[in-house]
């Protein structure tokens, strides 16, 4: 005879567990070596950033006038007592980088002083492009610093206004007339001119 046994089981009771009496679930945390590189970045996909501090952090303790010209910015600018006064756009050197040689059309890279503040109203450049000795070249003024062993390396105007903002020049810093009338009125020679890429 086959029987059919029945069990009563009792049904069981949930209880909400308050957050406060939760346990936490310990998560493993990943092995990494400090020069670990993520396996999807190879090393030639990684650009280093130069973080290179604002032409104000570098004139903020400065006494008196002080000029920061940024080649790669195409601007000078001009602090008085760490705060900036002016700012000016610029050309520079037609090719990159600190002067090497005599001739290679860059402009030196460093922390120069002012020598001379000269009248070059009257001189006269000739570009080697065709046009001859141009009369204005250098603009009203031309402020020479002392670059060594580099020799005639200057602040100045010139006749063709719009090559501001450009790598066109021999070495010089090149303002438009205005500016370097401006800029003229403000140093002194003795001042500092920092020049950085």
């Amino acid at each position: 005879m086959c029987g059919i046994i029945f069990v009563a089981t009792r049904k069981a009771q949930r209880r909400v567990v308050p957050p406060d009496e939760l346990e936490p679930i310990p998560v493993p945390s990943p092995v990494v070596s400090e020069d670990a590189v993520p396996p999807s970045i190879s090393g030639d996909d990684v650009e280093l950033i130069e973080i290179r501090p604002s032409r104000s952090d570098i004139a903020r303790d400065e006494p008196g006038m002080f000029v920061v010209i940024d080649k790669g910015d195409f601007m000078l600018e001009v602090f008085n007592d760490g705060e900036t006064l002016k700012q000016y756009p610029i050309a520079v050197g037609k090719n990159l980088g600190d002067k090497q040689m005599v001739g290679d059309m860059r402009t030196p890279v460093g922390d120069f002083p002012i020598v001379q503040i000269q009248d070059s109203s009257s001189w006269t450049h000739d570009f080697g492009d065709g046009q001859g000795r141009i009369r204005g070249a250098y603009g009203p003024y031309f402020i020479r610093l002392g670059t060594p062993p580099w020799t005639g390396i200057g602040i100045h105007g010139t006749h063709a206004p719009d090559s501001i903002g450009t790598n066109v020049t021999e070495g010089c810093i090149r303002l438009t007339n205005e500016s370097v009338a401006e800029l003229r009125s403000l140093v002194n020679i003795g001042d500092r001119v920092v020049i950085r890429d």
